[in-house]
């Protein structure tokens, strides 16, 4: 059965074996926000209800999960114990005995969709209006890349990837075919002797990597007439990334490049960053107030232009007004935007215009409020920094897209709450 709400009560243990025992100011005023019953029957919608079995963990307490675990950076096993032993955290949780395991947790917030989180978080933005933590008048847009949790592709690696899981499903789903080759240690040999390679053995390369294609053809060649769901997307994931390695040795660039076996959503970025070549993640666009992130959206492939007319849509529908001032960097200018900008009723645009700019573009350049709001976009940059650092925006823990929408999310709202609670301090 579901269970909405938890109740906290007092633990005798605890009150006589830490007296001195104070929970800290900023889990108090986050613990009051999410006291916050809409919050909680909001997430309801994602757990679903059962007249049998035993009493799922309290929805309420499942929303503090997932504020917790960003708020430390925990995978699920570190979550267990903490909420064993950390007095604070059992507090903030509602834990009155018993926590529940790793894989009860696990469970609980995998139910969670990535656009019931972004709902809870317009929740929390309209009462910290309602608070006057923040005007409204503002808005500042970034993007920033979540890298996915896997190795460096290379073509080989990712054959030899996508063999061996073919191969393991087959076994697992006791429906191998007679002789099949899982070429296991073939694979493993070839990897080493590439990595031993020099750079300048172009053609021994060619001939290893043209060998594991040829492997990879072999498995595909004995698994074609499996008909199981997880087989077929294995095999065609497989042969997707034989065609670009095949491409690739052709000469050619391949488009829309798999980059992962088991992420196939995920894309390479080239960012320009120092000592950073190629990141392997997705692109999340995020849009500020004056203090808050109010909204974000996550991409596959660039767009940052065709973000920036969503996100004065979305500052109105939380506001109900919008922006006075808007900044961007150039990666969101076009004529069109500036024009729709114009047309929302913003007073002070912050759009820099990419190449060449005549003088009345030099001019609205050139204002102190133009400088002015440029100031407040570069502060975009210190808030995305704190996602990765603190929040785990830097690197995602779980598998699966829609995993990495509810881990992006959960950052995001551990965030704001975080600066709600600081807000309310001062």
């Amino acid at each position: 059965m579901r269970i909405l709400f938890a109740v906290r009560q007092p633990n005798l243990f605890q009150q006589f074996a830490f007296p001195s025992f104070n929970v800290n100011e900023d889990y108090r005023l986050i613990d009051e926000v999410l006291e916050n019953h809409d919050l909680v029957m909001e997430l309801a919608k994602d757990i679903p209800d059962t007249d049998i079995g035993r009493n799922r963990t309290p929805v309420e307490q499942t929303l503090r999960f997932l504020v917790l675990r960003h708020q430390k950076n925990l995978d699920y096993r570190a979550m267990e114990e903490t909420l064993n032993v950390n007095l604070a955290d059992r507090w903030f949780c509602k834990i009155n005995n018993d926590a529940p395991c790793f894989k009860t947790i696990q469970n609980q917030l995998s139910l969670i969709d990535g656009e019931t989180v972004k709902r809870i978080n317009a929740r929390i933005m309209g009462e910290a209006y309602k608070q006057k933590l923040t005007r409204g008048n503002k808005l500042r847009v970034d993007s920033t890349i979540t890298k996915a949790n896997i190795h460096y592709p290379t073509d080989v690696s990712l054959i030899a990837d996508g063999v061996r899981t073919l191969v393991r499903d087959v076994k697992r789903l006791d429906i191998a075919p007679r002789g099949l080759r899982t070429f296991s240690r073939s694979l493993k040999h070839s990897i080493n002797r590439l990595r031993s390679l020099g750079k300048k053995a172009e053609m021994a390369r060619r001939k290893i990597i043209q060998t594991v294609i040829g492997m990879g053809k072999v498995v595909l060649r004995q698994t074609k007439d499996i008909a199981k769901d997880t087989v077929v997307k294995t095999r065609a994931i497989l042969s997707k990334i034989i065609a670009q390695t095949e491409t690739v040795l052709q000469g050619e660039k391949p488009k829309d490049r798999v980059v992962s076996v088991f992420e196939p959503f995920v894309r390479p970025f080239r960012k320009g960053k120092a000592g950073v070549s190629c990141e392997f993640g997705v692109e999340v666009q995020v849009q500020e107030d004056e203090k808050f992130i109010t909204n974000w959206e996550i991409n596959s492939k660039p767009s940052d232009t065709e973000f920036f007319p969503r996100a004065l849509d979305k500052h109105r529908a939380l506001f109900d007004k919008s922006p006075k001032n808007a900044a961007t960097d150039r990666g969101y200018w076009s004529p069109e935007n500036y024009e729709r900008a114009i047309d929302a009723g913003v007073k002070n645009i912050s759009l820099p215009k990419k190449g060449y700019l005549n003088a009345e573009e030099r001019k609205r350049q050139s204002t102190s409020a133009f400088k002015r709001n440029q100031c407040y976009r570069a502060g975009g940059e210190a808030k995305i920094s704190l996602l990765k650092r603190v929040f785990g925006l830097g690197r995602t823990r779980d598998k699966g897209e829609r995993s990495m929408a509810r881990w992006i999310g959960g950052g995001i709202i551990a965030c704001n709450l975080m600066t709600f609670a600081r807000l309310l301090q001062t």
